[in-house]
């Protein structure tokens, strides 16, 4: 069971995936998985977040599919983002 914090942060991942430019459903997928393991084990290799090696095995092939630009894997975030900085109320911190 997820808390609070675990369901906004579901949320927010499943809002920034959702607009992702990605070419096929099972390419959408992915980037879901990699942000549910990577997030799961912050600061860890790839092999360790992802648990075992095919898992790893896969992200590294996510990472390496000519099909997935960047553009189209940040277009998520990229278009999310506007809306998040209006909606806000308080100071925002760029890094």
């Amino acid at each position: 069971m997820r808390d609070k914090t675990g369901s906004s942060e579901a949320a927010w991942q499943e809002e920034e995936l959702s607009a992702a430019a990605l070419p096929d459903k099972r390419l959408a997928r992915r980037p879901q998985r990699l942000l549910d393991q990577i997030s799961a084990a912050p600061g860890k290799p790839i092999p360790v977040a992802c648990g075992d090696w095919a898992a790893a095995k896969a992200a590294y092939r996510s990472f390496d599919n000519q099909r997935v630009t960047e553009h189209s894997a940040l277009a998520g975030h990229l278009a999310t983002t506007p809306a998040r900085i209006a909606a806000s109320e308080g100071p925002i911190l760029i890094l």
